[in-house]
């Protein structure tokens, strides 16, 4: 089976390309309009677990650099509330960089970026920032040290004519503005990392999941999750299939992405996922 190539807005291609340092940089400095000096680490799909046995996340991201921490992620469909998500991101974040007994001053200042190519946030503005805000004093600033931006790729025309349009076009539609040297870098990188058949061929289960994941969210968004799962189920053809179909369909409602990946390649995770939500992890096991 041929794969397709991979653009900037799948998973797989967005984490390898932000692991290219000048990239990653590029990227936060054209979202954030700020200045990247020193780049101290970058770690794509970082695992969190704020605790044991609490929900992890997988950070497509993270940059460390000038005493910040970026975390930059791709979002191609919608994956239940927006607003949630930042909110358990940005604490797990704190909690894997707060040690035991050290003062939360050295909380370094945290930027979260949601670069998403539809408005999944429900704003309908191609740039969003999230904020603490105080109700009974609006020039009151809270000084908590994060900040959270998310990008609309899908009304890129809103935007007034610059670098950070010319990034949300890119992402929207695929089209590279002449002459702007970090998309004619990821370009570059984009075409290597297609013409790289092993790669991709790693890449296949993830893919198939991920498509499915699109077609899925879409038809939620337009006719239902009902009709979308109904369908789903008379398609099943196998057994362990078709229990594996549903556990994927149970995370995909509640926005548990980095579980779904989980599951497809772990099959203690697929166990303990089955048992959650009363599935034959049996049958999960032999698919």
């Amino acid at each position: 089976m041929e794969i397709r190539d991979l653009v900037f807005s799948d998973g797989p291609m967005f984490q390898r390309l932000m692991s290219n340092a000048d990239i990653c940089r590029g990227v936060v400095e054209r979202v954030l309009g700020t200045k990247v000096v020193e780049v101290e680490n970058i770690v794509t799909e970082q695992v969190i677990e704020p605790r044991l046995g609490s929900h992890g996340i997988r950070l497509d991201a993270v940059l460390a650099a000038d005493g910040r921490t970026y975390d930059a992620e791709m979002q191609s469909y919608r994956k239940g509330r927006l607003a949630k998500r930042l909110r358990y991101y940005q604490a797990s974040l704190d909690i894997a960089t707060l040690g035991p007994g050290r003062a939360y001053d050295t909380l370094p200042n945290t930027y979260i970026i949601f670069i998403c190519t539809d408005d999944f946030l429900g704003t309908g503005l191609p740039v969003s920032t999230l904020d603490i805000r105080c109700d009974e004093r609006s020039d009151f600033r809270c000084d908590h040290g994060f900040t959270w931006v998310i990008l609309n790729a899908s009304e890129w025309v809103q935007m007034p004519k610059g670098l950070l349009r010319d990034f949300l076009k890119f992402v929207g539609t695929g089209r590279a503005a002449e002459g702007d040297p970090l998309l004619s870098l990821i370009e570059r990188e984009m075409h290597h990392a297609n013409a790289d058949a092993a790669w991709k061929e790693e890449l296949m289960p993830f893919l198939t999941i991920e498509d499915d994941a699109r077609i899925q969210a879409r038809i939620s968004y337009e006719d239902g999750m009902a009709e979308g799962l109904a369908e789903g189920k008379r398609k099943g053809i196998e057994e362990g299939q078709e229990t594996l179909a549903a556990l994927i369909r149970q995370l995909l409602a509640e926005g548990r992405i980095e579980d779904i990946e989980q599951a497809t390649a772990d099959p203690a995770a697929r166990a303990r996922l089955c048992e959650e939500f009363g599935l034959s992890a049996q049958t999960v096991r032999s698919a």
